[in-house]
């Protein structure tokens, strides 16, 4: 900076002056630039070298230095973080506005503006006493009555305030005989609901009050929610830290304490309200009562699971008793039968003897009549015996008693006969509906692929061919998955054949195509005469032809005779005796003698070889 002369110092050079620039920076205690620069310095100083290369944002615990343990407070000296001013030492707050501590924040703002206007210096006279210099005694009353006012007036510092005084956390261990149960914890409840957070507070209530009140009264003290502060019993004070993770440390360490005296109060509440409850005369008779319905409901249970055993053990009794009455009834029932069945057959017995005394005497019968008598006697009950017996008694012998004698045999021969046919055919009929059935429980459905190689195996290997099924089968029907079986090829074609003849399907499917006509038309001809060979031969066997009928000297035989025949012959070989093999074969046929079956036979037989030839 050039500095120039005055106008009356014209002779006097310029002086040059040097001016210093001051600037001031401003710095915010927040943020990693201000934990850089002033407080990781001192951070750092006090940690371990180890721990000092530990970035000062980390969340880490910061290391304590034996500096900073010995900022904890002496033993005896603890004090709320609520700071009081030395004139409001051993001063009761209540007292100093006149209030009492359960008082609201309402009624404590309008006592203070109440004792304001009395106290307040301007109000008062001079006084020449003074216990501080500048301040007289009315003074300070009226600064105790401000701070006592700033103090009770916050809910945060009051509660820190309360928390200080002394308070009684006695808890009665058992009723006093003298009280009572609701003299002795009534007013234990009644001090300790200043601690609550919510209101109303329930009240103990008495004898008459509603079981519901009670359990809810004892809810809200199972879980009490208190708002005491131990902040008197933390170990540092905060405004000794120099820096921040000191002042973090030290707060730490204070809720490591609160939190044990925290838990030890809520300890404190929860035995009160278990003792309480403990000796409740109210829940002792609820649970007793509860307590005498569940024996009176155990009891009934036990009754009437005895009465139920009791009766199920009538009931047992008398089913074994009814059981053994009928074991006794049907025993003497089958008794009495047998011995009926007994007197039946003797009786039976006799007729039958006596009968056949009748027949030797008044007709003349061959060896194997008298056989049939034998049977024909065993086959009838006693009461027709007994009919017989008389109509033949009361008959002279003669031809009249031997034409009765036969036509009785003769009767009785074709009734058993027909009984034969008629359960013959019920058992085909049985087998036959079995097989059907198996048939279609063991058949799988053909498939449209199957049917049209069905056609081509058809038509490729025409009728009168040997082993035309089992070439259908094995060349079209077995890789196709389900290996088709002859009679189930056989089977098929008769359905698709509608009655018509297996051996000219084959010519009428290559009818139908047009370049293989002719070829077609030779083998559906030559179908056609191998087909009229088993057919002369089926009406041969069965005896149904007009030829047959023409030269069948013999009575008119039915097919169910035809197949009983048939049946005999195979039943009995041709290794037996001759005369003793045809007598067996014409027992089992029905109304025919053994010569009729024998030029049956022999008729039948001329026939096939007709028929062969």
């Amino acid at each position: 900076m050039l500095a120039l002369p005055a106008p009356g110092d014209a002779d006097k050079d310029p002086v040059v002056l040097c001016g210093i620039c001051l600037r001031s920076r401003r710095l915010e205690p927040a943020g990693r630039a201000f934990h850089a620069e002033h407080e990781k310095p001192k951070l750092e100083g006090k940690r371990r070298p180890a721990q000092a290369r530990k970035e000062a944002d980390s969340d880490e615990e910061a290391t304590p230095s034996d500096s900073w343990r010995k900022k904890q407070k002496k033993e005896g000296t603890g004090r709320s973080a609520l700071k009081l001013s030395a004139l409001l030492t051993g001063e009761d707050l209540y007292k100093l506005l006149e209030v009492s501590e359960t008082s609201s924040t309402e009624q404590i703002k309008k006592q203070y503006r109440k004792m304001a206007l009395q106290h307040h210096p301007d109000k008062q006279g001079a006084d020449t006493e003074e216990k501080t210099p500048g301040l007289s005694e009315k003074d300070q009353h009226f600064i105790k009555i401000q701070e006592a006012y700033e103090i009770l007036s916050d809910q945060t510092k009051r509660r820190q305030y309360d928390s200080t005084l002394d308070f009684d956390d006695d808890i009665p261990d058992e009723v006093d005989e003298h009280l009572g149960f609701y003299e002795t914890f009534g007013p234990v409840f009644r001090r300790n609901a200043r601690w609550s957070t919510r209101f109303p507070v329930p009240e103990v209530g008495d004898d008459q009050t509603d079981m519901s009140k009670v359990h809810k009264f004892y809810n809200f003290w199972l879980s009490f929610d208190s708002w005491r502060d131990f902040s008197m019993h933390d170990e540092y004070n905060l405004d000794d830290a120099e820096f921040r993770e000191e002042r973090r440390w030290m707060e730490r360490q204070n809720q490591k304490v609160r939190k044990k005296y925290v838990e030890a109060e809520r300890k404190r509440i929860m035995r009160l309200a278990e003792t309480a409850e403990k000796y409740d005369p109210r829940i002792r008779a609820e649970r007793e009562e509860r307590e005498r319905k569940k024996r009176e409901e155990k009891e009934k249970r036990a009754r009437a699971k005895q009465e139920e055993a009791e009766a199920k053990q009538r009931q047992e009794e008398e089913k074994r008793k009814k059981a053994e009455q009928e074991a006794a009834e049907q025993a003497e029932k089958e008794r009495l039968q047998r011995e009926q069945r007994k007197q039946d057959k003797q009786v039976a017995k006799t007729l039958r003897q006596r009968f056949k005394r009748s027949v030797q005497e008044k007709c003349n019968l061959e060896p194997l009549e008298l056989e049939d008598l034998q049977e024909f006697c065993l086959a009838l009950e006693a009461e027709r015996l007994q009919e017989l017996c008389e109509s033949l008694e009361g008959k002279p012998a003669g031809k009249q008693s031997d034409a009765f004698v036969r036509e009785e045999l003769a009767e009785a021969k074709r009734r058993r006969a027909e009984e034969q046919a008629r359960e013959e055919r019920q058992r085909q009929e049985a087998r036959k509906r079995e097989q059907k059935v198996a048939d279609v429980k063991e058949s799988v459905p053909w498939s449209t692929e199957e049917l049209g190689l069905l056609a081509k195996g058809l038509q490729k290997f025409p009728g009168g061919m040997g082993g035309r099924w089992s070439l259908i089968t094995m060349k079209f029907l077995t890789d196709n998955g389900h290996e088709r079986t002859e009679k189930e090829v056989v089977d098929k074609t008769k359905e698709l054949s509608e009655g018509q003849s297996l051996r000219s399907m084959g010519s009428k499917m290559a009818q139908e195509n047009t370049f293989q006509a002719p070829k077609a038309k030779a083998k559906a001809k030559v179908q056609q005469q191998e087909v009229a060979q088993p057919e002369a031969a089926k009406s041969a066997v069965n005896g149904t032809s007009d030829k047959a009928e023409g030269k069948d000297d013999s009575s008119e035989w039915t097919p169910d005779q035809q197949q009983a025949l048939e049946k005999a012959l195979q039943r009995h070989p041709a290794s037996l005796d001759k005369n003793e093999r045809w007598k067996l074969i014409a027992a089992d046929v029905a109304g025919k003698t053994k010569s009729q079956c024998v030029e049956r036979f022999k008729f039948l037989r001329e026939q096939l070889s007709k028929a062969k030839g």
